[in-house]
């Protein structure tokens, strides 16, 4: 920027407090390479004069170069301030990503990390590293990590809603709050887990559970399928309860399932199934148990089923 008269409103905007960040950002840039020293020293002077010429009493119009340099040196200290407030501004900036109950998202940090955010989650993390670790913050919801090693900042820190603290290095695991509950499964890699005096060291397979109400903290095997299955955009029933699963599908399709008789309340299903077709889903639950799945009076595989579903035997 070499325009004397872009120079000149830059300069005003910055002491009248009207620059933006975008400005006050050039504005530092130029006056360490000096570009703003005749404009400066111009404003500054017709700032003075102009003090001067309202003055009744002063009779001169100019003053001493000492009195404009020792001016000049009370707005070098604001620039510093400037330079630092402006600093601090940039550094601790965040990004809050939050996700509806109809898509995942994923994100890809600075780093080359990648967080994979599930439905109905909110994750909160800076948009420049600074200290000495790389911290972020699910606060809420479910998220699958996939950790880059990082020479400048060696370790990953991530805050869970309870307090919970997550360090890893380099890394891929799968992180879960819902409920007053957190699940943490590592899939490859090693992570610590922190929450007051509590820690935990977790190899790859298992997972740790954590009890917001009776803080307790245990490390188990833990199931790959079962925990990771949401990211590969599939269902995973394992033994689960029938009431469970409409629960499951319930949220998920934003359906309404009503399960009728206790015999088949009581049933429970296993298999892997993809999410994306809710027909097929419902198709391979009723053979699989043999039951009837019905929408609206009509079949589950119709066309245009409708929102709510019957179960019966």
């Amino acid at each position: 920027m070499t325009d004397r008269k872009l120079l000149r409103r830059l300069v005003e905007r910055y002491y009248t407090n009207q620059a933006t960040p975008e400005e006050l950002a050039v504005f530092i840039h130029l006056q360490k390479e000096g570009a703003l020293d005749e404009v400066l020293n111009e404003y500054l002077n017709d700032v003075v004069a102009e003090e001067v010429q309202n003055d009744e009493d002063v009779k001169k119009t100019w003053l001493p170069a000492r009195h404009i340099w020792r001016y000049v040196a009370s707005v070098s200290i604001l620039l510093i301030c400037g330079y630092l407030s402006f600093d601090y501004w940039e550094k601790n900036q965040y990004i809050t990503v939050q996700t509806d109950r109809y898509k995942e998202k994923k994100i890809e940090l600075s780093d080359g990390s990648v967080v994979t955010l599930n439905r109905n989650s909110a994750f909160k993390y800076p948009k420049k590293w600074t200290g000495d670790a790389r911290e972020v913050s699910l606060q809420s919801g479910e998220a699958y990590f996939q950790i880059t090693k990082n020479d400048e900042y060696r370790s990953f820190i991530v805050h869970m809603p309870d307090k919970l603290e997550i360090g890893v290095l380099g890394t891929a695991f799968n992180a879960a709050s819902r409920d007053g509950e957190t699940r943490i499964y590592l899939e490859t890699g090693e992570i610590k887990i922190a929450y007051e005096d509590k820690e935990a060291l977790l190899a790859a397979g298992e997972q740790a559970y954590f009890n917001n109400a009776t803080k307790a903290l245990e490390v188990m095997q833990g199931n790959g399928e079962a925990s990771l299955a949401w990211k590969d955009n599939m269902f995973f029933f394992d033994d689960t309860p029938l009431p469970e699963i409409a629960a499951t599908l319930e949220d998920f399709y934003h359906i309404k399932i009503l399960i009728h008789g206790t015999d088949v309340g009581g049933l429970r299903f296993t298999g892997k199934i993809s999410r994306s077709d809710r027909d097929a889903v419902l198709a391979v639950i009723s053979r699989t148990l043999r039951i009837d799945i019905r929408a609206d009076g009509r079949p589950a595989v119709a066309d245009d089923p409708g929102p709510d579903y019957q179960l019966s035997d």
